[in-house]
């Protein structure tokens, strides 16, 4: 690991560093608890069931598919230049009342959503979305399971992470059923209200750092109420570098990758024959696999390093888009639904931990929200991209051809960009604390 997280410097005069009794459970893990409960509900309904939504409202509303998605596109740009604000709030004060504020605001605008009759409105809604879903969800989860812990880091982002593949897949099918037998706007009132639950969770549980707590990351009890301090690059360091750009880069491509296919999945499948119900469950198993995917890829970054997990995610995700170009047989569209499953939702773990190690934990949060802005401008990109190709060509084999390129230059740039962190000059690291 090239940064150390804060509780690995070397105890200083007046703080005493002590494991925690074998009976007592690490506050740190009903952080994942907690982190995983809004992952599952806020994260998995809001951005998961999009997909279910875009023909309903297409023959509700006599909108354009490329329309419709562009609500995804704008949410993703108002996430995005919300994002590297959002990372200062968070580090300035802290994590659970942003989140909470988030939850909240994306609760009532899912509600308000189900009044929608005109496309500025729909749009507008989507836009504010965009922004609460930036305090609500990844960019305040990653920083608060960095800072709680470093040794044990990929398999506690691994567990916090399953909860949006779990969500896709019991969120897809209930919202697939509601739509179907009560229609898209009581669809939308109805996750609304369950995403509104969340806040007090966020409000009860949440802490920004171990050592609101008394505690060190992973464990151990500080004997002194001084902190000791994170280390790390500045915001100015790190433009500066190489590495942050080559991380942007990386990121901004899985997000266009991601949300191109994502998106467009649903129609995509039953418009090469698959029954709706039938594409609901394929997409379930996508987001079932995303489970175990983030498992292992979180086993992996830990034991082998992050450089392996970007190559075996990219390579994954590379031959699942093969496969869902052939996905009108039944076994293929299986096959993709498992490889491309396992796969996709490692970017989740993949991006937040290769800032964490490559640019240190003293300025996270507002250093990933700005990666954050290159990664929702390639899933605005993505979104809308894949909808133009759609209603030009008529078909979506020319944006899944392009998909595998562009999953191939992000493994490179996630590669290169771990390369690069590796061969920092030594005088370098001294004095940024590496």
């Amino acid at each position: 690991m090239l940064f150390p997280a804060s509780g690995e410097n070397p105890p200083r005069k007046g703080i005493r560093l002590m494991q925690t009794a074998k009976h007592q459970i690490f506050y740190g893990w009903y952080i994942v608890a907690a982190c995983f409960v809004v992952a599952f509900i806020v994260f998995g309904i809001s951005v998961n069931t999009f997909t279910v939504y875009i023909k309903p409202i297409q023959e509700d509303l006599g909108w354009s598919r490329g329309k419709i998605a562009f609500g995804v596109t704008i949410s993703a740009i108002a996430m995005g230049m919300s994002a590297p604000f959002i990372g200062r709030l968070i580090d300035r004060v802290g994590a659970r009342w942003v989140m909470a504020a988030g939850a909240s605001a994306i609760g009532v605008l899912s509600i308000l959503l189900s009044q929608s009759r005109s496309l500025p409105y729909f749009l507008g809604l989507y836009a504010l979305a965009g922004v609460a879903q930036a305090g609500a969800t990844l960019i305040p989860i990653s920083l608060v399971i960095s800072n709680w812990f470093s040794a044990k880091r990929g398999m506690a982002l691994g567990i916090v992470m399953t909860g949006t593949g779990l969500g896709a897949m019991v969120m897809v099918p209930v919202t697939s059923l509601i739509v179907v037998n009560w229609g898209w706007r009581t669809s939308y009132m109805i996750m609304g209200c369950i995403i509104l639950l969340v806040a007090p969770l966020n409000l009860l549980v949440i802490r920004t750092k171990p050592s609101e707590k008394g505690l060190l990351p992973d464990g151990g009890l500080i004997g002194d109420s001084k902190p000791i301090p994170a280390s790390g690059l500045s915001i100015s360091e790190a433009f500066h570098t190489r590495r942050f750009w080559l991380i942007g880069a990386m990121m901004l491509l899985f997000g266009l990758v991601a949300m191109g296919v994502g998106v467009h999945l649903m129609p995509y499948l039953t418009d090469i024959g698959h029954r709706e119900t039938t594409a609901g469950l394929l997409i379930a198993t996508v987001s079932g696999m995303t489970v175990l995917g983030k498992i292992g890829t979180g086993f992996v970054a830990d034991r082998w390093g992050l450089r392996s997990a970007v190559m075996i995610t990219c390579a994954m995700i590379l031959v699942g888009i093969v496969l869902l170009m052939r996905a009108d047989i039944f076994g293929v569209a299986v096959v993709f639904a498992i490889v491309y499953g396992f796969a996709i939702g490692a970017p989740l773990l993949i991006n937040p931990g290769l800032t964490a190690e490559c640019m240190g934990l003293a300025h996270f949060g507002a250093i990933f929200g700005i990666l954050t802005l290159l990664n929702t401008a390639g899933a605005a990109i993505g979104a809308t991209l894949t909808g133009v190709i759609y209603d030009l060509a008529g078909g979506y084999w020319p944006a899944f051809t392009l998909f595998i390129v562009l999953i191939s230059a992000a493994a490179y740039c996630g590669v290169s960009a771990k390369r690069a962190a590796i061969s920092v000059p030594m005088v370098e690291r001294e004095e940024i604390g590496i």
